[in-house]
């Protein structure tokens, strides 16, 4: 059995150019994307999906084996599969923002963890709301709508069309200004109520100096951001949840 180069070239491309748009989008997506999830394994789910999506999509016009052309249509896959998987990044990133905004109204910046989904140290607050969201992501099968949407995305945006340009990029970071500002909404309940507590502690520490405001000012401030936390945590996952929406939203608008 005899194959040509055009055959062979074909094939490479059948297989090459998904490749590339899944794997970078699993490289960056949340959970997925996670330093703590190895590479091989990353690797071998997306050449897992590569071999589940590839024969289903329609053969693009051949191009020269590793000419301009090529590595253009590769850059491509490869932006709309960041594009992809930042979209969904963006969502954690406002969760971990309300966090560190709660941490720091607590006085509880200087405790920080390590964070096992960005790889970098997290307020203990934002730690926490980071799980939340990620225990959240999975209960709803975010993982699932992500591998969806990585398929939909090759009927939405074929292999070899335009690509990511300036309208996608765009909407983007319009998305990622109304996700923060949904951030600051997600922790403004707690940050209110924590300023009145510390305006009480203020006021108490005015009207009685000998009182050492440290000493009790700080165990009084944790003990109602724990309290309060724990209160108005079915109100957060709900506005998280809302914002998991908004994703999915967002990254529905830049693909069609």
């Amino acid at each position: 059995m005899r194959f040509t180069d055009a055959q062979l070239i074909a094939w490479l491309q059948q297989f090459a150019w998904p490749l590339a748009r899944i794997s970078s989008a699993l490289l960056i997506a949340p959970v997925l994307g996670s330093a703590r999830v190895s590479a091989r394994i990353r690797m071998l789910l997306a050449l897992l999906l590569t071999l589940l999506i590839a024969p289903q999509l329609p053969a693009a016009a051949p191009v020269g084996l590793f000419g301009a052309d090529w590595w253009a249509i590769l850059l491509q896959q490869l932006a709309i599969g960041l594009l992809i998987g930042f979209t969904l990044q963006l969502v954690f990133e406002a969760v971990t923002l309300a966090g560190e905004l709660i941490s720091a109204s607590a006085s509880l910046s200087f405790a920080t963890l390590a964070d096992p989904l960005r790889g970098v140290s997290t307020p203990v607050i934002g730690q926490f709301l980071t799980i939340s969201a990620t225990l959240l992501f999975l209960a709803l099968g975010g993982h699932l709508q992500l591998v969806g949407w990585l398929a939909r995305s090759f009927s939405l945006m074929p292999v070899a069309d335009d690509g990511v340009g300036i309208a996608q990029v765009g909407s983007v970071l319009r998305f990622s200004g109304q996700l923060f500002a949904g951030g600051l909404a997600l922790a403004l309940p707690l940050l209110i109520a924590l300023l009145t507590v510390n305006l009480a502690l203020g006021v108490i520490s005015r009207s009685a100096p000998a009182l050492n405001l440290f000493a009790v000012g700080f165990p009084l401030s944790l003990i109602g951001c724990l309290v309060l936390l724990y209160l108005a945590m079915p109100a957060m996952l709900e506005h998280i949840e809302v914002l998991f929406d908004g994703g999915w939203m967002a990254l529905a608008g830049w693909l069609q």
